[in-house]
């Protein structure tokens, strides 16, 4: 009984990993089902913090994941239509604080970029970048989990909600795991 305890705990800490709390990111509804397919939706409905690894392997074996269309590494597949009530309106230089959840550690690196939503590119250069990412050898450092992004300006690419994210990206090579969040805004 006290091991099945113990794996049940083990599992609770192993579902979810990470994402960006504020501003409010992108979430799983009906315009990326539509895409994704019922069980990756499902997926992410139940545990937004999952990795893209695991939403591909899940979709692969589903009649309804259209891979083409789904495209997770772009926002894990959260689409765009799910999410028109929490477009940012940002502007040149404008100082965006975030703050990240991070649920379990794995070494990595991480950013956050810009991306043109439509060719799935970053439009500037990384707002910020941490080349030693929630470390499993050490705490994770609070500027991992709050810190300040300045919006550059990406006014004639992202002048339209939908066209461009910002995006933060942690890849673990320790694990295999990449994990991502994406905030739509767009910028007049």
């Amino acid at each position: 009984m006290h091991s099945q305890i113990l794996s049940l705990a083990f599992a609770t800490l192993a579902v979810g990993h990470g994402i960006i709390t504020s501003p409010t990111a992108r979430s799983a509804g009906a315009a990326m089902e539509a895409v994704c397919g019922q069980q990756v939706t499902n997926n992410l409905q139940s545990n937004e913090y999952g990795d893209i690894q695991q939403l591909i392997q899940i979709g692969s074996s589903q009649q309804d994941f259209d891979p083409a269309s789904c495209d997770v590494s772009l926002c894990k597949g959260l689409q765009f239509d799910d999410n028109t009530a929490n477009i940012q309106n940002f502007t040149a230089g404008q100082v965006v604080p975030i703050k990240i959840d991070l649920q379990a550690k794995h070494t990595g690196t991480a950013n956050v970029s810009i991306v043109d939503t439509a060719s799935n590119t970053m439009i500037s250069k990384q707002l910020i970048y941490f080349p030693v990412y929630a470390s499993t050898a050490t705490d994770i450092p609070k500027n991992q989990t709050q810190f300040n992004i300045t919006i550059p300006d990406v006014s004639s690419q992202c002048n339209t909600a939908g066209a461009c994210v910002v995006q933060w990206w942690w890849d673990s090579r320790e694990s295999n795991q990449t994990y991502m969040s994406c905030i739509d805004f767009s910028m007049t």
